[in-house]
């Protein structure tokens, strides 16, 4: 191929990505297919219209791209890596589980693969692989988001053995190594927002230019799903989802707040968190949300618009949701603090800066319990909240009065989720909402407690939700 065909092809990849970060998918998918259209053999093009599919939730179109790509080139990892990805949080864990193992045959560096497979097969993990993983942390053969990794299964090894110190050292080093892997001011402006900003102003967002009475948002039945990470939250998802109607599941879309962020950035490059009001243009938000919700086959006029959103960071911003979406409910999921603050700290939660460290997890917690104290007065019977224990002690009853809090028919098929094989998740519970729902073990992390003494004074409803 010529360089003006290159050159071309270049071109028209960096457009297409570039529309994917601004989540126009249908102008990015077109640009992927103009690349076929010239070099139909194209592996990078096949494997991000793929990526593509996937997020528009078109599974198998998405399965079909990764093995055209792969097919192109047997020893293209990314496309091999991603379809093992999506086999995985599709539920298929016998296939994902045979990909993860073939591609740690080629690479037996790549740490992350391991992790990956130790999420679905942790008896894979003996003493020689454990060994190994030790090895290449010591002698610094992999970079930090691998070291990152590899602590992290050290860890769960250790927790198996019921060593619960080393468990901590090896929890505590593979957070440090993660954030080493991040580039520094990305990080701390992450970080920033989610443990000083947002907490101060989610009751001080103006909404300008809002709509007219008789706008389609009024049509739409939004089911927000708020809380802590690990609090119950995808095994909600599963019920609800799982009714009489089988209602759509976007899962941790984040589209509520990619819409703010954006919406701030346009009004002001500095942004307005410095003032004491954000100023959201509701026009402007309100077209974001909604073409993005399309993109991801999310408003389906059949399922009367009813769908679930799992963005638990939502909790922040319940009164904004509500001028978009009047008929927006929030399902609350609630759990023993203490439990949520160590079932954060043991799992390797990427995308959530303030998740890697004990100290930072509790200040977040503590800024969470203020601002539902604030939503739960104001907006009570928008709000249901679920408490996981008695979820699993009372699953029926509890289920019965989250679907009537919804507007929805119960039915006994949604307690049986875990039995369907369209059930996708990309979070940590992806292995547990698999299974029947278990009762909930009350004295699972007592053995925690004391790595947060030293924050008892400071933050009193530790002991009081223990």
């Amino acid at each position: 191929m010529d360089k003006i065909l290159n050159k071309k092809i270049d071109n028209l990849m960096q457009a297409a990505q570039s529309k994917k970060e601004q989540n126009d998918l249908t102008e990015s998918l077109d640009l992927l297919k103009k690349i076929l259209d010239i070099d139909p053999k194209n592996k990078r093009a096949l494997n991000n219209i793929g990526n593509i599919y996937k997020e528009q939730t078109r599974y198998d179109d998405a399965i079909k791209c990764y093995e055209q790509s792969i097919l192109i080139d047997s020893n293209y990892q990314t496309a091999k890596t991603n379809l093992a990805i999506l086999y995985h949080e599709m539920g298929n864990l016998s296939k994902a589980e045979g990909i993860y193992k073939e591609l740690i045959t080629n690479d037996n560096k790549n740490l992350s693969i391991y992790f990956n497979l130790s999420r679905i097969n942790f008896d894979f993990f003996d003493e020689e692989i454990i060994n190994h993983i030790r090895y290449l942390i010591e002698n610094n053969e992999i970079n930090n988001y691998n070291k990152s990794s590899g602590y992290f299964i050290l860890a769960k090894y250790e927790n198996k053995k019921k060593n619960f110190e080393k468990e901590m050292e090896y929890l505590e080093k593979g957070h440090n190594f993660f954030c080493k892997s991040v580039i520094p001011k990305i990080f701390n402006q992450s970080l920033s927002f989610w443990l000083d900003v947002i907490p101060k102003k989610f009751n001080k967002l103006k909404i300008v230019n809002t709509r007219s009475s008789g706008e389609k948002n009024n049509l739409i039945n939004p089911i927000f799903i708020i809380g802590m990470p690990r609090s119950g939250s995808t095994l909600l998802e599963g019920i609800i989802s799982s009714g009489k109607e089988k209602i759509p599941n976007g899962g941790e879309t984040a589209i509520i707040n990619w819409a703010v962020l954006k919406s701030v950035r346009e009004e002001n490059s500095k942004l307005l968190f410095n003032q004491n009001e954000i100023i959201i243009d509701y026009k402007k938000i309100s077209k974001d949300i909604f073409e993005k919700y399309e993109n991801l086959n999310l408003l389906k006029k059949e399922k009367n618009f009813f769908f679930v959103d799992k963005s638990l960071e939502n909790f922040f911003y319940i009164e904004l949701i509500l001028n978009l979406f009047p008929n927006a409910k929030f399902i609350h999921c609630e759990r023993n603090y203490v439990d949520s603050i160590f079932a954060i700290y043991q799992n390797f939660l990427t995308k959530m800066t303030w998740t890697h460290s004990l100290e930072n997890i509790l200040s977040y917690l503590d800024n969470y319990l203020i601002v539902m104290k604030y939503f739960k007065k104001k907006f009570n019977n928008k709000i249901y909240s679920v408490n996981l224990s008695e979820l699993t002690e009372n699953s029926v009853e509890i289920s019965k009065k989250i679907f009537d809090f919804c507007n929805l028919e119960w039915a006994e098929r949604s307690l049986e989720f875990h039995k369907r094989t369209d059930l996708f998740s990309k979070t940590a519970s992806n292995i547990q909402i698999r299974e029947k729902i278990y009762k909930y073990d009350n004295d699972k992390y007592n053995v925690y407690k004391k790595f947060i003494k030293e924050f008892e004074n400071e933050y009193s409803w530790i002991n009081k939700n223990s």
